[in-house]
């Protein structure tokens, strides 16, 4: 199984694309890319920019290689949009380049708040008569070749009701390897995601993990410890030979220290903990995390501000 990490932010931008290929199958996971509009009260920095159009075109690259797309919830950063963003790097064939031709594998708009059903009929229009076929697959399993692809039910976008609605996680198996890919469980923090993870025993395990540069809005410490619980019963169950962090938790340069005893059980359990950046073999560029200090250390044109006015606040909510 060929597993290549495309965008996220430790590839300096919000995303968790991520390109599989086994000898049945050639999926895109989450095929979406996009930059915080303010953070700090700064809008993207040009590094930011810069990085956002050099992984679209990797993203639209690997697009080229692919017959499925799974789409695992309908935040902006998950799934390629249908029109041009500054934030994104899309133009107005961008999502041509991403869907067509494609066997798209959905998550169910059913069960979703109202700003991602509205995020998904809009996707739908723009795709009639693009894609190869639509697949809604909450709680299925598909077979392709020698390929098992197992979808998990409908799991909250963090604790359970969560407003922000809610999300499917992915496991891919082939020969005797398994890997599950799960964005967006900020942990994971329900046991509904823990007890998918524990059923299905994958060597690797891609989690969204806890959103720590929120802690300040209503994240407080029971539930960061809630999710840092709930990945260690995860380490310790003895089926992980590795943890990739990634998304949420990476948008806070501190990550590591914050995580210090998950790093430590790990070494215990022999299982590696890493990032997207890592399993390329680069350092981590937390470039949304660092807005501030790119700013100070390299401050853009007096006009670089003008292309923001005006411009749709587009986020991943």
């Amino acid at each position: 199984m060929d597993v290549i990490p495309i965008a996220e932010e430790s590839l300096g931008v919000r995303s968790m694309a991520m390109f599989i290929k086994t000898r049945d199958l050639s999926i895109l996971l989450d095929p979406g890319i996009s930059l915080s509009p303010n953070r700090f009260g700064l809008p993207p920095h040009p590094r930011e920019l810069e990085r956002v159009r050099t992984l679209r075109s990797i993203l639209e690259r690997y697009s080229e290689e692919t017959n499925y797309v799974f789409i695992s919830h309908y935040h902006r950063d998950h799934f390629t949009v249908p029109y041009p963003s500054i934030y994104m790097g899309t133009t107005n064939e961008s999502y041509r380049k991403i869907y067509s031709n494609k066997v798209l594998l959905l998550k169910s708009p059913d069960d979703e708040n109202w700003s991602q059903r509205r995020r998904y009929y809009g996707l739908r229009r723009a795709i009639e008569g693009l894609v190869r076929e639509i697949m809604f697959v909450d709680g299925r399993e598909l077979t392709i070749g020698s390929t098992k692809l197992v979808i998990s039910q409908s799991l909250p976008h963090g604790e359970d009701n969560a407003r922000t609605g809610k999300v499917i996680a992915i496991t891919i198996i082939n020969n005797d390897e398994s890997l599950t890919f799960m964005p967006d469980v900020e942990g994971p923090v329900s046991q509904l995601a823990v007890n998918y993870i524990m059923a299905i025993r994958p060597q690797t395990l891609i989690v969204g993990g806890p959103p720590l540069y929120l802690s300040r809005k209503g994240f407080g410490e029971d539930y960061l410890n809630n999710a840092l619980r709930n990945l260690m019963s995860i380490l310790r169950a003895g089926f992980l030979d590795r943890l990739v962090i990634a998304h949420h938790t990476l948008r806070e340069l501190n990550w590591r220290n914050a995580l210090k005893a998950l790093f430590e059980d790990a070494s215990k359990y022999n299982i590696s903990i890493i990032t997207y950046a890592g399993m390329l073999d680069r350092e981590d560029e937390l470039l949304e995390a660092m807005r501030k200090e790119l700013y100070a250390a390299e401050p853009p044109p007096k006009d670089y501000l003008k292309q923001f006015r005006g411009v749709k606040d587009e986020n991943e909510d």
